[in-house]
């Protein structure tokens, strides 16, 4: 009896075990895109609000020193977590500064879209809550995510941190400076996971805190964040934990996405950190506040080059998604995110009669 039948079977049964395969991975890639999409149209959304209540992170959103303060408040915050995470101290306080910080900016969009409380916005309190209602939502939201850190928990949360803290970093930064830190947060992102490899270090601790700070969609929902964890470890480590979210590096707000798909009975999962929604993000509340164009959404604020930056950022979130399915190992998440923001930004402003050099800030 001839053996091609059974072969021809054997490779039948391999394809179709690889595609349903990619059929059972790409939901939750799907989710990822819906929460980051989410963020940035949750912070457009409230650009009005924050710029009311006085919430911007920088008076002069011309001045590109902007940049520099902006890069050395991320970046000393980083080194504290990685050396807390090195040294094995701290990582209670990192994670009550985190989930506190959470806490705070729930609050603050909780104010912003239904004018009951107050927010601080002036003085070394701004940003803080200064009413017992504000500061019971935001210290309640706290408590719920210490002892309640489920992944739709943390997802629901990341969506409203992140959409608070937009606009009042968008705000900040006017056309020029804000396409400045664009380009140079890529270059350090890229620099920090291929180079240095210290978000490999830090996404290691992070994903122990449970916290806010990273999206996650489980590709099973027998999946429990509380149970089990996250553990984000380099996957040649031999003490890593039973999931398999595979060298997922992060900068000072998680912002990589693992290359993950292996069926080996382990629970895998799909993140994106918050940061590669709040950088992207920032462009497009910038473009909406500052650029001469009709607005064409109110509702956001947008206009044509602050849905371009939109649109161009889940172009990149494709490049990206795309990039970790073909290349295995741990991939910077801003440098595909970032260029589709930028090419998404220029191409609105070119079809809404802006020049490249005025939409450049140039």
């Amino acid at each position: 009896m001839s053996d091609q039948p059974t072969a021809a079977s054997e490779e039948r049964q391999v394809e179709e075990s690889a595609a349903g395969r990619a059929w059972r991975e790409w939901p939750p890639y799907l989710g990822i895109v819906a929460l980051y999409t989410a963020t940035v149209l949750g912070g457009l959304a409230l650009t009005d609000e924050m710029s009311a209540l006085g919430l911007v992170l920088f008076e002069d959103p011309g001045n590109v020193g902007n940049v520099g303060v902006f890069a050395v408040l991320v970046l000393v915050t980083t080194g504290i977590m990685v050396l807390a995470f090195r040294y094995e101290v701290g990582d209670l306080l990192v994670r009550a500064f985190l989930l506190g910080s959470a806490g705070v900016l729930t609050a603050t969009a909780f104010v912003a879209v239904t004018g009951i409380g107050s927010i601080a916005s002036e003085g070394a309190a701004m940003g803080l809550p200064a009413d017992p209602v504000s500061g019971a939502l935001a210290a309640g939201t706290a408590v719920v995510l210490w002892v309640y850190p489920e992944w739709y928990v943390n997802d629901l949360a990341a969506v409203v941190f992140g959409a608070a803290a937009i606009p009042m970093l968008g705000l900040g930064f006017g056309p020029f400076p804000v396409v400045v830190l664009l380009v140079l947060w890529a270059g350090y992102d890229a620099y920090a996971v291929y180079v240095s490899g210290h978000m490999q270090e830090l996404a290691a601790g992070l994903g122990g805190l449970r916290a806010p700070i990273v999206f996650i969609v489980p590709h099973s929902l027998s999946y429990s964040l509380r149970d089990e964890g996250l553990d984000l470890a380099d996957s040649e480590d031999e003490d890593a934990g039973d999931e398999s979210a595979d060298d997922a590096p992060a900068d000072g707000s998680a912002d990589d996405v693992p290359a993950d798909g292996s069926d080996d009975g382990m629970h895998n999962v799909a993140l994106l950190g918050l940061g590669d929604a709040l950088i992207p993000g920032m462009l497009a509340v910038s473009a909406g506040e500052f650029l001469d164009a009709p607005t064409v959404v109110p509702a956001l604020n947008a206009n044509l080059p602050a849905l371009g930056a939109l649109v161009g950022g889940l172009v990149g979130m494709g490049g990206l998604l795309y990039l970790v399915h073909r290349v295995e190992g741990a991939h910077a998440g801003l440098p595909p995110l970032n260029a589709g923001v930028l090419g998404g930004y220029l191409a609105g402003a070119v079809a809404a009669g802006i020049p490249v050099t005025a939409a450049l800030g140039l």
